[in-house]
C-alpha cells in the first residue's frame, strides 16, 4: 500500500497543480523525510550497537516525528504511511554510514530552507526552524565528527595491515581506550613509534600490568 501523495512526497517538492493545500503536502513532506532518518538511524543502531551519534540523533528524530504529527493533528493533515522499515539497509561500513548521516542532514537542512520558502503558518514555520537548526547545529557538525574519527581509525589499522572492514572490531573498554587514544595521535600516539606501531590488545594488557605493579608497590610502601 502506497500513499496517495507518493510522488510529492519521494520528491520533496510542493505540487502546484495537486489537489492538496501547500501546508498540507509541506507537513507530509516533512514528517516522510523524518521517517526515513529515524529508520536509518535506528538500522544502524541495530547493527552497531548504540553508539553515538546514532543512538542520540535516533531519539530526536523520534521527537521530531512526535511534533510533526501533532501538527498535522492540529490542523488535519492525515499524517503519510512510513515505508522505511521496509525499505531501509545500512552499510556494513561504519565510515560509510556516518557519512550518510552527513549526507542526511545536510538534506534535511536543504529540504527544510525550501519548505520554509512554500509555508506561511507560523506555527508550522517555527517547527521546521527548529528542525533546521537541530540539523545544521548539532546533527551535522556531529557526524561530520564521526566520519573523521572513522577515518584515523582506518588509518590506524591499514599501517598495521588491517582492512577497515576491521577497523572497529571491540577488543574491550581498556583497549579500545587505547586504539581511539593512539588513533587521534594523542599523548601517547606522539610518546614512541614502539606505542603507535604496537597492538591495541597488547597495549591494554601493558597498561592494566603497569597499573597492578604500582598498585602494589604502593600497597608495600604504606604498609612498610
Amino acid at each position: 500500500m502506497t500513499n496517495y501523495d507518493e510522488a510529492i512526497l519521494r520528491s520533496g517538492r510542493i505540487d502546484p497543480a495537486a489537489p492538496f493545500p501547500v501546508l498540507h503536502q509541506a507537513m507530509r513532506i516533512a514528517l516522510h523525510e523524518q521517517y526515513a532518518a529515524q529508520s536509518f538511524h535506528g538500522r544502524v543502531v541495530e547493527a552497531f550497537g548504540p553508539r553515538p551519534p546514532f543512538v542520540g540523533v535516533v531519539r530526536a528524530k523520534e521527537r521530531h516525528i512526535a511534533a510533526l504529527s501533532a501538527l498535522c493533528q492540529r490542523f488535519g493533515i492525515p499524517r503519510p504511511l512510513n515505508p522505511f522499515p521496509q525499505e531501509t539497509s545500512v552499510s556494513p561500513s561504519w565510515r560509510a554510514n556516518c557519512e550518510r548521516g552527513v549526507a542526511g542532514e545536510i538534506a534535511t537542512i536543504r529540504l527544510c530552507e525550501y519548505l520554509l520558502t512554500q509555508v506561511g503558518e507560523p506555527d508550522a514555520r517555527r517547527l521546521l526552524q527548529s528542525l533546521q537548526t537541530a540539523s545544521l547545529e548539532h546533527h551535522l557538525p556531529a557526524f561530520r565528527q564521526a566520519v573523521a574519527e572513522a577515518m584515523a581509525q582506518e588509518r590506524y589499522h591499514a599501517a598495521r595491515g588491517i582492512p577497515p572492514q576491521e577497523a572497529y572490531v571491540r577488543h574491550g573498554p581498556l583497549s579500545d581506550f587505547m586504539e581511539r587514544a593512539l588513533a587521534h595521535a594523542g599523548p601517547l600516539g606522539m610518546f614512541s613509534p614502539l606505542l603507535r606501531h604496537s597492538h591495541p590488545a597488547m597495549l591494554a594488557g601493558m597498561v592494566a600490568g603497569g597499573a597492578g605493579i604500582y598498585l602494589l608497590k604502593n600497597r608495600s610502601g604504606r604498609n612498610r
